[in-house]
C-alpha cells in the first residue's frame, strides 16, 4: 500500500548551509526507525533549468582526475552532484520520516543515455522509492532522474542506511553466513588522496557534509580523521576506467559504499572484464578500491558498456 504521489517545483538550487542546519534541528525529534506499518509517500522534488556550467565542470574534472576538456561532454559521475541539494531538500522535508543524521551512503548507480554537455538545461526529479527494514537498519532508496527536452537523458538510484535495531525482520533460516570481502583484482593503480580532497570536492559538487571537510569535525561526528566522500572515490574510479577503457556514450555504473577512506590515503584500483563465453552480455568490467595493507575493501562496483 503507498501513499499518493505528490509534486514540489523548486525554483532554485536550495542553499547547503540551512539544510545542515535544518538537519541538526529535525534530528532532536525524528526517529531512527520506521513502525512496521508506515508507508513510503512516492513524492517528488523537482527543479527546472538546470544549466550545467561550463566553469564547475571543469574544475570538478580536475578535482576528480578526469583527462583533458572532454569536448563539452560531461562526466557520467557529475550529474549526480546536482542532485545534492534536491536530496537534502527531500531528507529535511516532512516527506521522509527518519533523522538526517546517522544516514550513510551505501549504495550509488549512474546510467546516461547519451552525453550530457556543459551549457544543457536540464530538468532533474528526485523522489523516494522506497524504505526498506533490515536486519541491522533502515534503507532508504531514491531515485534520480535529469530530462532533457522532455526525454531522459541520465538516471541513478542513491541507497541510504541508517543504523537501527529492527525487531520485526525475522533471522534467515538458512543458517549461511556473510564471507569476508578480501578478494581483489589485479591491481591497475594506485591512487593518492591528499588530506583536502573532501573540501576541494565540496567546492564542485556541493556536499558540504562536515565529516570531509575537517578531522575535528570528523571526530565530532565519530571518524578518528576527515573521511573521503563516497562519490569522490566513485568519480576518481570513473576517470581512471574512463582513461584506460573508454565510457560509452550509453553505460551503466553501479557502486556499492564498503568502508570509509581517511584522509590522506594511498589505496588501490583494480579492475577486470566479465568473461562472456556466450558473446550476448554487454562488456562489463568489475573494479575495486581497496587498503593494501589493511586488505579491506573501500568501494565494489561494475562498469557496464552499452553497445
Amino acid at each position: 500500500m503507498e501513499a499518493p504521489a505528490m509534486a514540489f517545483e523548486i525554483r532554485k538550487k536550495p542553499a547547503m548551509s540551512l539544510i545542515f542546519l535544518k538537519a541538526f534541528m529535525i534530528s532532536l525529534f525524528r526517529p531512527s526507525t520506521i513502525a512496521d506499518d508506515a508507508v513510503a509517500g512516492k513524492h517528488r522534488i523537482v527543479m527546472k533549468n538546470c544549466i550545467l556550467d561550463e566553469d564547475l565542470v571543469c574544475n570538478y574534472r580536475k578535482v576528480c582526475a578526469f583527462s583533458g576538456p572532454g569536448k563539452g561532454a560531461v562526466p557520467i559521475s557529475y550529474i549526480q552532484t546536482l542532485f545534492t541539494g534536491l536530496l537534502g531538500k527531500f531528507i529535511v522535508s516532512p516527506f521522509f520520516p527518519l533523522t538526517p543524521l546517522g544516514l550513510i551512503h551505501v549504495f550509488q548507480s549512474l546510467e546516461q543515455e547519451r552525453p550530457v554537455r556543459t551549457g544543457e538545461s536540464l530538468d532533474l526529479e528526485c523522489s523516494l522509492d522506497c524504505i526498506v527494514k533490515t536486519l541491522k537498519g533502515v534503507e532508504t532508496h531514491f531515485i534520480l532522474r535529469a530530462f532533457s527536452r522532455g526525454s531522459i537523458v541520465w538516471q541513478g538510484k542513491s541507497h541510504f542506511f541508517t543504523r537501527a535495531p529492527v525487531r520485526a525482520v525475522k533471522q534467515n533460516s538458512s543458517g549461511t553466513k556473510n564471507i569476508p570481502d578480501h578478494v581483489f583484482p589485479e591491481k591497475r593503480k594506485t591512487i593518492f588522496i591528499p588530506a583536502d580532497t573532501g573540501r576541494r570536492y565540496a567546492g564542485v559538487s556541493g556536499d558540504m557534509n562536515p565529516h570531509h571537510l575537517h578531522p575535528v569535525a570528523a571526530r565530532f561526528f565519530g571518524f578518528k580523521r576527515a573521511i573521503a566522500h563516497g562519490m569522490w572515490t566513485l568519480a576518481r574510479t570513473v576517470a581512471c576506467l574512463d582513461m584506460d577503457l573508454g565510457i560509452n556514450d550509453k553505460a551503466v555504473i553501479e557502486a556499492w559504499f564498503k568502508r570509509p577512506v581517511f584522509m590522506p590515503a594511498e589505496i588501490a584500483l583494480g579492475y577486470e572484464p566479465v568473461q562472456d563465453k556466450t558473446g550476448s552480455m554487454p562488456d562489463i568490467v568489475e573494479f575495486t578500491l581497496w587498503d593494501e595493507k589493511k586488505n579491506i575493501p573501500h568501494l565494489k562496483g561494475r562498469l557496464i558498456n552499452i553497445a
